[in-house]
Parts: C-alpha cells; structure tokens; sequence
C-alpha cells in the first residue's frame, strides 16, 4: 500500500475552502479513485498558524501502479478541481507505508 500526500504549503493571505473540499472535492476524490483501489482519504490541518502547511489530504492508495493508472486516466478532472477550493498548488509526495497499526 502507498500513502499519497497532497500538502497545501501554509502561507499569508492563502486561501483555502474547506466547504467545498468537504462537500464536493473529497466526494469527487472518492468517486474517481475507489476503482483504481483507494483505501482510505484524509483531510487533517496545520495545529496553528505556524505550521509549514495549512492541510494535507492522505490518499491511501492499493499500490503505486494503481495510482499511477489513476492519474493517467483521470487525473487531470481531480487535479482541475483544486482552484475552486485553494489558490496554493500542492507538494505531492508519494510513499510506501511501512508500519501501520490500527487501534481499537
């Protein structure tokens, strides 16, 4: 399994609408990567002002050729969906989980 990170860099003025992202992104997410085995989605925030990114969206995806698969066929409708909620353009970093533990 791979985790996908999408973070969005915090910074003065930016902008960020997390009614949208709630109600339409993360649904559009979902709908678009559920068959290209997506496990889980994820939104969390920075704990104050001063954290280097305002959000980041985790995307655990099946494995790296899945997402890969993804993005070619329909990332481009996920990617142009972004403007409407943030004018900051995410830093994607992709990465093998190597250690998780589910608690109870």
């Amino acid at each position: 399994m791979i985790d996908v990170l999408l973070m969005y860099s915090n910074s003065n003025g930016m902008r960020f609408d997390y009614t949208y992202y709630l109600k339409e992104h993360a649904s559009l997410l979902s709908h678009l990567l559920q068959p290209y085995g997506l496990n889980y989605i994820c939104l969390s925030t920075g704990s104050d002002t001063a954290s280097p990114f305002h959000a980041v969206t985790h995307l655990g995806m099946a494995s790296l050729e899945t997402f890969e698969s993804a993005i070619d066929e329909i990332g481009s409708t996920f990617f142009e969906d972004i403007p409407r909620f943030t004018d900051v353009e995410p830093v994607i970093q992709v990465g093998n989980v190597v250690w998780e533990r589910k608690m109870s």
